[in-house]
């Protein structure tokens, strides 16, 4: 199974060739022929590479070859190796994203694409694109840069008001909070003082939660018989010695009046009015609690999500009359006396701060009812709020303190409600400030899009309609997470992470970027594929390129074949999209283990044939070959022997027979060499095995033989 790729070849060898075929009249410094050893030196009777195909038989086909961009705009060996051998070539890197788009900035440079272009064109060779679309080599620094939270427009001198706490004494028949000295009553749905002259107090607001450090304000409507200032007094807990005063304004018309205090975190707070010897009477209809902060956008986290909709029955502890589920909502038929139910469970709290719960819910009658919030069965920790009820169905939110690391119960108590409450679902978040805001869904979509189109445009203009082949996307199928219809998953962040430790998750995200995770499976293909129609030659050719099409997958299938072919139709079934052909890497090794050889020839054969039948063109892609032994372990190049070689040859030549003889030739695209040369220790792709035709000194080695013998049997031209 690949791994990773990356085409390094790395070539430092003496510039030399071997066999007169190599050679020719525009040659500038040819060098000297190194003298032949026995076995080698009927290679120099071989014409260069790509003349051992009969033209006739071979119509159409390309013969490509892979080639280190930087060495071979040198000009020198690799250069006039090229041009002697092949008919295409493909650059390893310039034409790559990250080769082209600054990681930093997101500045294009195509500098390289065109010096790379008019050595080509000065060689007599054409350019296959690679590659438009991957995962793998992008400017990933900028492409996150790009999907970063957007910074909000925020006045810095802008308060905004986080309500702490509300109440009011509608619906109430009395005074329901402690009293010293003279009594409020309820009147018309406010408290009601009529002050006898000498000093009382009585609370005016209890269980009032203080979440944390900082000034507080309390906001009181009241009207008065007439004008004067009173005490209000907030302390933390009878005898607690924690308080602080101010002066609530009293005037005979009904205003809010403001009180500021600052406020102990953690604990709750009451608030007491002390009139002392104010004589009049006093009407008090709402109390609010409220903190004033800076503007900065409130963004909810969900903790926690539940639905009624497919319960048979309440599910939860329930004190008092029992609801039911009635229509896939918690239904309750309330008696009018006191009771309680709860209505969510073991809701997590991950972090210390705000949560909000909202409750999508309807009633037959408007009211507000106590919502309580506990951590435990008498654990003594809870907080509680007013659930707002209308005869709609309104999805109402509450505002309480976490405990973090503790599970929470979310406890509904009607008290003397006496009518039907329905409940939908229940959910809970955390709070998270921030002065960005991250960016929707759509909005990512919409701004990879751009970076697309901006990227490929940029990648046509360079080229200037001289590229007519590319690879529109590189290896997108995963080997695995099968569908329903047993296809397998486009590759993604959550699947390349699975399973890695903290540090080997680092390093993907820092090597690689999923187009596919934010413009989606189908829409990351279809617009690389229209992009490249739009602003590439009339007569592009766009091929999907994958690696493993001949390996073994679940069997003896090629089931990552299959998943592509699939995939291929998803892609094309807009009736838009068109993909011209299937690229198939074929990075393998000889297997000198004969049935496991044996197989892998049957998958390559198999291959081809499921390819052909798409229709598509095909093309092998990045073809090289390594050498494993019986007991499976890789050969480097210095271990290998002559009947090594000589196996690898035979395995050239079956492969490129295979392709003619099972793919029709309208199909056939071509075949493209990866590896010219054998790898050195320092390459970054196969390093030190022996997967060139030539060997790093450009001699030619047993498997140019083969390759040139698939050529000239399939086509009917004899070896030359």
């Amino acid at each position: 199974m690949k791994l990773s790729k990356y085409f390094i070849p790395a070539l430092l060898s003496p510039l030399m060739l071997v066999g007169c075929a190599d050679y020719d009249d525009w040659s500038t410094n040819p060098g000297e022929k190194p003298a032949t050893i026995a076995g080698y030196e009927y290679l120099n009777d071989y014409a260069p590479l790509k003349e051992n195909l009969n033209p006739d038989a071979a119509g159409s086909f390309v013969l490509g070859a892979g080639i280190g961009e930087s060495e071979f705009n040198q000009k020198a060996s690799l250069f006039r190796l090229a041009a002697h051998n092949f008919d295409e070539i493909v650059a390893g890197n310039a034409m790559k994203m990250v080769s082209c788009v600054n990681a930093e900035n997101g500045e294009m440079d195509f500098g390289g694409v065109s010096t790379f272009l008019q050595s080509a064109e000065e060689a007599g060779l054409n350019v296959y694109g690679h590659t438009l679309a991957w995962h793998s080599q992008q400017p990933v620094k900028w492409l996150n840069k790009l999907l970063k939270d957007k910074e909000l427009d925020i006045d810095p001198d802008a308060k905004i008001e986080k309500e702490i706490y509300y109440g009011d004494f509608a619906g109430k028949d009395k005074f329901p909070y402690f009293v010293m000295g003279y009594e409020p009553t309820i009147v018309n749905g406010c408290l009601h003082s009529e002050n006898p002259g000498s000093w009382y107090q009585y609370f005016i607001a209890d269980g009032i939660p203080v979440p944390e450090d900082g000034n507080y304000t309390a906001i009181v409507k009241v009207k008065g018989s007439k004008e004067d200032a009173l005490t209000l007094n907030m302390g933390w807990g009878w005898g607690s010695g924690e308080s602080a005063s101010g002066k609530l304004k009293v005037t005979t018309e009904w205003t809010e009046s403001k009180v500021e205090f600052t406020g102990v975190p953690g604990k709750s707070c009451n608030l007491v009015l002390q009139p002392g010897g104010y004589d009049g009477t006093l009407d008090i209809e709402i109390v609010r609690v409220v903190r004033y902060e800076s503007p900065a956008v409130e963004v909810l986290v969900e903790d926690y999500d539940y639905s009624y909709k497919n319960e048979a029955k309440f599910p939860w502890f329930v004190m008092g009359y029992e609801p039911t589920i009635v229509n896939g909502c918690l239904h309750s038929e309330n008696p009018g006396s006191w009771y309680q139910y709860f209505i969510a469970d073991h809701i997590p709290h991950p972090i210390e701060g705000d949560y909000v719960a909202t409750v999508r819910v309807k009633a037959s009658k408007d009211d507000l009812i106590t919502l309580n919030m506990g951590w435990g069965w008498g654990s003594g920790e809870s907080a509680s709020a007013k659930l707002k009820v209308t005869t709609e169905w309104t999805e109402q939110q509450v505002r309480y303190n976490g405990i973090p690391a503790k599970d929470c119960n979310l406890v509904l108590q009607p008290g003397g409600f006496d009518g039907t409450i329905d409940i939908e679902w229940v959910k809970c978040a955390h709070v998270v400030k921030m002065n960005s805001i991250p960016l929707t869904d759509e909005e990512k979509k919409d701004t990879l899009t751009w970076a697309m189109d901006r990227w490929i445009k940029g990648m046509m203009e360079a080229c200037e309609g001289r590229v007519k082949a590319w690879d529109v996307v590189n290896e997108a199928v995963s080997g695995g997470d099968p569908d329903a219809e047993g296809v397998y998953a486009l590759q993604s962040m959550e699947l390349a992470t699975r399973g890695k430790s903290d540090a080997e998750i680092a390093k993907i995200k820092e090597e690689n970027f999923f187009w596919q995770d934010y413009l989606g499976d189908l829409d990351y293909v279809r617009t690389a594929v229209k992009l490249a129609r739009k602003y590439g030659p009339e007569d592009i050719k766009l091929f999907v390129n994958d690696y493993n099409l001949e390996y073994e997958w679940h069997g003896n299938d090629n089931k990552k074949l299959q998943s592509l072919i699939k995939w291929i139709e998803r892609w094309e079934a807009d009736g838009v999209t068109k993909i011209d052909g299937i690229g198939t890497q074929t990075h393998i090794s000889f297997q000198a283990d004969p049935d496991k050889q044996k197989k892998q020839e049957d998958l390559i054969k198999d291959s081809f044939k499921r390819m052909a039948a798409t229709g598509k063109l095909v093309r092998v892609s990045e073809l090289d070959m390594g050498y494993t032994d019986a007991n499976g372990n890789k050969v480097t190049t210095d271990k290998m022997t002559e009947a090594m070689h000589k196996q690898m040859s035979d395995f050239y030549k079956f492969i490129v027979k295979a392709y003619f003889e099972n793919v029709p030739a309208a199909q056939r695209y071509g075949i493209c060499q990866w590896c010219i040369t054998d790898a050195p220790s320092s390459s970054g792709w196969r390093p030190s095995e022996p997967v060139g035709l030539w060997k790093q000194d450009y001699s030619r080695k047993h498997t140019f033989a083969g390759f040139a013998d698939g050529l000239s049997e399939a086509t009917g031209k004899a070896a030359q």
